[in-house]
């Protein structure tokens, strides 16, 4: 029988959350064909019933889909969402994949607005800002992704994908990004549980930064390589630090 995957989460994650290592976080959507049927985040009033009828970041109050504030200080500013504890940056819309080479018989998938393909996934890069892990886990989970991980079926196809989003990041003003690493009893796992087999540390990493802490991993333009240092998935470095997210086509 199926059941939830709860590996490296300190409890089984309740009702409408899934765990992504160290810790338990929304679920994200069904991945069918990328559209988008509810309400856009931008277009709060709209009449509902509950909260399966609102967008994303949005919930059901009286009858109208409003902007969900809960677990930050105050109402988030527009253009923006709350991932507690604070606001962040809101995440596009996910609207209608288009394509202007569709076969007549077979409409060829392509990636929402905003997001990048390469090969059979989309990727998406956060504004510069400094996130969490948590909440970068949470951005992404809301639209149907993950924090990023590396193809580790062979060196090849390791070093591509690599290198891919390295100069996607950088072309968008992120150096310093979390990638989707943590640390469970001593090794070095991605957040769907596969084991890294490929890597690319910095020179003197990991360092054993946080002890008994959760510890993941964030890529670290010391240089335009893309090398990861081992960071505390909870702390807030002095750097910026952004994220990417990754989903498939």
């Amino acid at each position: 029988m199926c059941v939830a995957n709860n590996t490296g989460c300190p409890m089984p994650c309740p009702p409408g959350q899934v765990c992504v290592p160290p810790m338990c976080v929304p679920a994200p959507p069904p991945l069918g064909p990328a559209t988008s049927t509810a309400a856009p985040i931008t277009t709060p009033g709209t009449p509902c019933v509950n909260e399966s009828q609102c967008g994303v970041f949005q919930a059901c109050v009286n009858g109208m889909c409003v902007a969900n504030n809960t677990g930050c200080p105050m109402p988030c500013p527009p253009g923006q969402v709350c991932v507690p504890p604070m606001c962040v940056p809101a995440p596009p819309p996910l609207g209608p994949a288009t394509s202007t080479a569709a076969p007549i018989t077979t409409p060829a998938r392509s990636c929402p607005p905003q997001w990048v393909r390469f090969n059979n996934h989309c990727y998406i890069v956060s504004v510069p800002g400094r996130f969490l892990f948590s909440q970068a886990s949470t951005w992404c989970a809301q639209t149907g992704s993950r924090v990023v991980w590396f193809d580790q079926s062979n060196a090849g196809a390791y070093s591509s994908e690599l290198n891919f989003v390295n100069g996607l990041a950088l072309s968008r003003g992120v150096r310093t990004y979390w990638i989707g690493v943590n640390k469970q009893f001593n090794q070095w796992v991605w957040t769907n549980g596969s084991p890294v087999i490929f890597s690319n540390w910095r020179p003197s990493q990991p360092d054993g930064c946080c002890g008994a802490s959760p510890t993941c991993v964030l890529v670290n333009y010391a240089n335009t390589l893309g090398q990861w240092d081992d960071a505390g998935c909870e702390t807030l470095w002095s750097n910026p630090q952004g994220f990417v997210c990754k989903r498939p086509l």
